[in-house]
């Protein structure tokens, strides 16, 4: 077996960070492999499947994150490099592994506690200008907690990183919409920003949003 073979990322060892979540006849759960100085986040599936108005009959959720991880990095919005996916029938039914790089020196929104206001700010400000690009794009990402949101210090700003696409969707007729119920779920599930850099936020987000 190799690291391009199903069996391979489908029977290796690591550690679970999400325990399998079952529900119906399926499940699916994440592991952090490390192999040769390398952490992989290696998601694994049994029947877990969703439909879509392009995929009527379904389709593995994970198939649908490995399509919204090209299309972030071809609208420049970060998120973690793809590296392997496949789908193969068993007497069980449908599996599907989804193979991701760790995010090197990423940490998720609720782990910048402690930092001074103007970082902060600049921070929102960041956060706000990627998701201003991922919404003019007519793409919602669905399932916006602040979990789902990494930064990383780069100099004097933040890169940014958007993680967990399975509910992403696009939003060719109501983007606007979309961003919307994105923005509010984001203020709703997050307590690091207090309303000035919310406020912040959203004037980043704006200018993005808008641009031709």
């Amino acid at each position: 077996m190799s690291e391009r073979d199903f069996d391979f990322w489908w029977t290796v060892e690591g550690e679970w960070v999400e325990e399998p979540n079952r529900r119906r006849s399926g499940w699916s759960g994440m592991m952090r492999v490390r192999l040769d100085g390398r952490v992989f986040y290696v998601k694994r599936q049994l029947n877990h499947r969703c439909r879509t108005l392009s995929h009527p009959r379904g389709w593995p959720t994970a198939s649908r994150e490995w399509h919204y991880l090209h299309r972030l990095a071809r609208i420049g919005v970060a998120a973690p490099v793809p590296v392997f996916h496949d789908v193969r029938r068993s007497s069980d039914g449908h599996e599907a592994v989804l193979v991701t790089e760790e995010l090197l020196g990423f940490v998720d929104l609720a782990g910048w506690t402690g930092l001074e206001p103007p970082r902060r700010r600049r921070l929102a400000q960041s956060v706000g200008a990627m998701l201003g690009r991922l919404h003019r794009a007519h793409l919602q990402h669905s399932s916006l907690y602040d979990k789902h949101v990494m930064a990383r210090e780069e100099g004097d700003g933040f890169a940014v990183a958007l993680i967990d696409l399975e509910k992403m969707r696009p939003r060719l007729l109501a983007r606007r919409g979309a961003a919307r119920r994105d923005l509010d779920q984001l203020r709703r599930r997050q307590s690091l920003f207090d309303d000035d850099d919310w406020t912040a936020l959203l004037a980043a987000h704006e200018a993005q949003f808008s641009r031709a």
